[in-house]
């Protein structure tokens, strides 16, 4: 995998700090992230609001779930249910509805690391509630009369029941099997059918995957309707996911190569290579995929998988994998195809896991010993550098599963262009701007820096732009005149998705 340098300085930044606190090091202040107190009560800070732009930006789902609104997330429209109220939000616009009525936010719904947010202004003119940033005390400050009206864990809707909770309890061995839904110490158990529709939603990756229950993990947030004769039709569970590879690690902690801070909570449930486990069993270089609930932020899994040695190809005895390999390219895009094989003792079943999105996928054996896989990308799938993990059955002895040397990346969805200056609309003084725009992908594929272009009224000034892997800037050489300024950006991720944003400001020297 390929590092580029802002990341890579980023990532080597947070170790530094990580590793000193593990060592009990003294270090400079931190300053703590914003809170959120809604009518005297502190909510947990992650996550936590944001300063962009100036702007005090706060996470929807946060706020609004704990005044008691559901929010409710189809591609990337939002609809907030409050009582007598229905707001409705699309990501990467301003413009809201509110009721009937359209309103203009003062900045446009956004997604920074798996969370959406909006103008702490929009909350208090949605809902009627008087919400400030109190920088003296470094927190946002909301007092609501919706506080305590929390939707029930049963909704009725025209037709049938809407159930809405978090997954305690999945099981695989009735006939049909069946999931338990809790909410607010409320508890339902429904059958789930083989014809039931189960898709597996990653709030990070914005990824949508058919899957069965049997891929649902406890801690997940779910949703289940139920028709009025008591039939399940669908459930929808969603999650929150963090990948990457240990960088340090102590017995109440570890830190990701990203520079992520993992500090699991009570319920906290570890897997190393399928097994349970504890912190002390990970060490540095271990693939980890943090697994949280995306409605209280619970760090419900830590999934982690480690490289098994080897066995030698023609070792007889126990059941054991030789080998697991992946041919293709390092980042993937929908239709793309990467080829999984393994070889290990012959006439078994083979079967690939990648990460812990997909589980189970089969590979058939041709020669004997040698089983082979074809994964060809869906859409709307996106994962970020994910392990690969190989299973070897045979004659029911399960071989110790092996870890393929390359990770997969995949994403099917264009980069985001974040942030640009001088502002769309914006009026500025200087005929001599610092014009930039800053872009990141939603995997971690990364952005190729050589695919950025930049357009300034019509000319192409890329050749005298700065590029990286997170923003491009450029500087004009000669005054630009009074009057528009019309910019186009463009780039495109490592996978070969490609992105657009043009903005015009207007310069007023005299």
């Amino acid at each position: 995998m390929v590092l580029w340098g802002r990341r890579s300085l980023a990532a080597a930044a947070a170790l530094v700090a990580a590793c000193a606190a593990v060592a009990g090091a003294q270090q400079r202040p931190v300053v703590p992230a914003i809170a959120i107190v809604i009518n005297g009560q502190t909510l947990p800070r992650n996550p936590a609001p944001r300063i962009v732009g100036g702007r005090i930006l706060v996470p929807v789902a946060k706020i609004y779930g704990a005044i008691g609104i559901r929010v409710e997330r189809v591609g990337d429209e939002l609809t907030l249910s409050a009582p007598g109220q229905r707001v409705v939000l699309r990501i990467g616009s301003a413009r809201a509805l509110v009721g009937d009525s359209p309103v203009i936010m003062d900045a446009p719904a956004t997604t920074i690391d798996g969370a959406t947010y909006v103008p702490l202004r929009f909350v208090a003119e949605s809902l009627g509630t008087q919400a400030t940033f109190n920088r003296r005390s470094n927190r946002v400050e909301i007092v609501s009369q919706l506080v305590g009206r929390n939707p029930a864990l049963e909704q009725h809707l025209g037709g049938g029941t809407q159930l809405v909770g978090t997954v305690s309890a999945v099981d695989l061995n009735s006939n049909p099997e069946s999931i338990t839904i809790v909410r607010a110490g409320n508890a339902r158990t429904v059958s789930v059918g083989a014809d039931v529709q189960v898709a597996l939603q990653d709030v990070v990756t914005r990824t949508t995957i058919a899957a069965g229950l049997a891929d649902v993990h406890v801690g997940d947030a779910v949703s289940v309707l139920v028709r009025s004769d008591g039939r399940v039709t669908s459930v929808v569970t969603r999650y929150a996911s963090r990948t990457g590879k240990i960088a340090a690690v102590s017995a109440s902690l570890f830190v990701l190569d990203s520079g992520l801070m993992v500090v699991p909570d009570k319920s906290t449930q570890v897997v190393l290579n399928g097994q349970p486990a504890t912190l002390d069993d990970l060490t540095v270089g271990d693939s980890v995929t943090v697994r949280s609930n995306p409605d209280t932020n619970e760090k419900r899994q830590i999934i982690v998988a480690r490289a098994q040695a080897a066995a030698p190809a023609a070792s007889p005895g126990p059941v054991a994998i030789a080998s697991l390999a992946v041919g293709g390219k390092g980042a993937l895009r929908a239709g793309d195809t990467f080829t999984v094989v393994l070889r290990g003792t012959p006439a078994g079943r083979a079967t690939y896991d990648i990460g812990s999105y997909v589980i189970g996928l089969p590979m058939t054996e041709a020669p004997a010993g040698v089983y082979t896989a074809h994964y060809t990308v869906p859409a709307e799938v996106n994962f970020g550098r994910t392990p690969l993990v190989g299973h070897l059955v045979v004659g029911g002895i399960e071989s110790p599963p092996v870890e393929a040397a390359t990770l997969i990346a995949i994403s099917t969805a264009p980069p985001q262009i974040v942030e640009v200056a001088p502002s769309n609309g914006a009026t500025v003084n200087n005929n001599r701007p610092s014009i930039y725009a800053t872009y990141r992908s939603l995997t971690d594929v990364g952005i190729n820096p050589s695919s950025v272009t930049i357009n300034v009224n019509g000319l192409d000034v890329t050749p005298s732009s700065t590029r990286t892997d997170g923003f491009v800037t450029y500087s004009p050489t000669v005054p630009l005149g009074d009057g528009p300024v019309g910019v186009t950006v463009r780039v495109s991720d490592r996978a070969g998705n490609a992105q657009q944003r043009s903005w015009s400001f207007t310069i007023r020297s005299h």
